[in-house]
């Protein structure tokens, strides 16, 4: 069974939005990665066990942003299959984060914009990743 605390971040739109969000992006960032010349080269240097997991993070990814949409009593039945969808959350916040807070610091090198809490410090997003790190890994 999965731990309750995981659960619960399923029950608020705040919260299930930032967790959308944060899939929606690992997803476009891994898709980029065949629509420029230097990710395809890069793909393609791959070894070919290399690029089979990359592949199936990939449709993992695609699987679990569909979960992400379905009806609240089917994600959780879903969601409570196992901890690897969990995981895979947790790797899609701590990215989704690690990037804003770098998109952010470049705003306000660039333009002198001062940063902000939504973008820099997500409390939404840090409070889910604070969950998820305690209770996403599989015992």
């Amino acid at each position: 069974m999965i731990n309750p605390e995981l659960l619960k971040l399923l029950e608020t739109s705040d919260v299930l939005n930032m967790l959308d969000d944060s899939v929606s992006y690992q997803l476009q960032k891994i898709q980029n990665v065949q629509r420029t010349n230097e990710g395809r080269d890069w793909y393609d240097e791959l070894p070919k066990i290399v690029k089979g997991k990359f592949d199936s993070y990939k449709e993992d990814y695609e699987h679990l942003s569909q979960i992400l949409k379905l009806e609240s009593e089917q994600m959780r039945v879903e969601m409570n299959k196992g901890y690897y969808f969990w995981r895979l959350l947790r790797s899609a916040c701590h990215t989704y984060r690690n990037d804003l807070i770098e998109y952010d610091q470049q705003l306000s090198q660039e333009f002198h914009l001062p940063e902000t809490e939504a973008i820099s410090d997500n409390a939404v997003l840090n409070d889910c990743i604070g969950v998820l790190d305690q209770h996403a890994i599989e015992k």
